[in-house]
């Protein structure tokens, strides 16, 4: 007989795995859509001191320019408006800009470009249910400026602003080398918080053409507009992702310990450490989960003594948790013993989720095994033929070597 899932007839649960594989939960928004007023910019920082550090990917270039300045002169003729993909945010950017969209799973990050390369605006959104100060929003605003940009020659940042619809302003610049000759660039960047969302929007040029597109750049800052009902991830009609199952492709463990079929989608994590391997994968949404761990039994135990190895893991790992339920063991016909358990979650903006967990533990030889899966509930009948497919598919090699 194979090995299946079992459905719990109650409300579940999931994941201190989830959270510790990085995953998340995606839930419904619950917050209303709320403009925000833009202050004017503002010119010119004094150099100050600041730490040398890595810089991020979004790093400004400026190109040459021609007789009158320096710098290529930056067109912003025929703003139109810009909406995001998900409508979190809107701007109004010239149409001409390159936008480039550098997005991932937890923020929304966004690059708009003039066709010179001199005019830059940077839009970045994550979400932080955790209410900021502007204390706290300084101190986020100033260590992202200066990881960012505090390599760069003769990089200064002002003191922030409060501006009066509780954002936060930061100007700042650093030279760039034009035929032995500095360029000095220029950026205002504003950090905000409304509700569950923090926002960075900064805009940078060259100095030099700074006072001849001020009325330009105050249009631009004006625009900017963040609808706080959508969140950083998108959602599904039902509050939670569709877990994402590829095809199945076989994984087998680098000692040749184990092996196992896992979607090929599956983003993967080895904390294995001497004396035990520990694998774990996730779905690209972050709401499945499947892990594997394999350790030294120390000779032949008992089905008693396995399935109190597992209950004992179970309830340090969860028992603490909302709503806790751990069901009673089911021997398997091939000599393993499932343990369905779950609890319920609380995920980012006060939604609780509920997942289902089975676990199976068994002996070969001197080896003992562990095998977990997550999936939420309200998905596991339409996910069971692929779970009992990647279950199934699990083999242990009780001659294996632990790494």
């Amino acid at each position: 007989m194979k090995r299946r899932f079992w459905l719990m007839p109650i409300a579940l649960l999931v994941s201190v795995i989830l959270a510790a594989c990085g995953g998340t939960v995606a839930q419904e928004p619950t917050a209303t859509a709320e403009p925000t007023a833009r202050p004017t910019s503002t010119p010119r920082p004094q150099p100050t001191a600041a730490p040398t550090k890595e810089p991020t990917e979004e790093q400004i270039e400026v190109p040459i320019g021609n007789d009158d300045w320096k710098t290529l002169p930056i067109s912003m003729d025929d703003i139109d408006t810009y909406t995001y993909d998900t409508g979190i945010f809107s701007v109004d950017i010239p149409s001409a800009w390159d936008v480039q969209d550098r997005s991932t799973d937890t923020e929304v990050l966004v690059r708009f470009t003039d066709a010179t390369g001199n005019g830059v605006v940077l839009v970045n959104i994550i979400e932080m249910p955790e209410p900021q100060g502007e204390e706290q929003l300084t101190n986020l605003l100033n260590t992202y400026l200066d990881n960012t940009y505090s390599v760069q020659p003769e990089y200064s940042r002002d003191d922030a602003i409060p501006q009066p619809d509780g954002s936060v302003l930061v100007v700042w610049g650093y030279d760039v080398d034009f035929r032995g000759e500095p360029v000095r660039l220029l950026g205002n960047t504003f950090i905000e918080q409304r509700d569950n969302l923090v926002s960075l929007m900064t805009i940078a040029l060259p100095d030099e053409q700074f006072d001849t597109l001020r009325e330009d750049i105050n249009t631009v800052l004006n625009s900017y507009y963040i609808d706080t009902s959508v969140p950083v991830t998108p959602v599904a009609l039902d509050g939670l992702l569709p877990v994402e199952i590829g095809d199945l492709d076989t994984y087998t463990y680098d000692t040749g310990l184990f092996s196992i079929d896992v979607p090929d989608n599956w983003s993967i994590k080895d904390n294995s450490k001497p004396g035990e391997a520990i694998v774990l994968w996730t779905d690209p949404t972050g709401n499945a989960l499947l892990v594997i761990d394999v350790f030294a039994g120390n000779g032949t135990r008992s089905q008693e003594e396995l399935v109190d190895i597992l209950e004992t893991f179970l309830e340090n790992s969860f028992g603490n948790e909302e709503d806790f339920i751990i069901e009673d063991p089911k021997p398997q016909s091939d000599g393993s013993t499932l343990i369905v358990w779950s609890y319920v979650a609380m995920a980012t903006g006060g939604v609780k989720a509920e997942l289902l967990g089975n676990s199976f533990i068994e002996q070969r030889g001197d080896l003992i095994s562990i095998m977990t899966t997550t999936v939420p509930r309200d998905q596991f009948q339409e996910l069971l033929p692929h779970t009992n497919e990647i279950i199934n598919s699990y083999r242990l090699d009780p001659n294996g070597i632990l790494p």
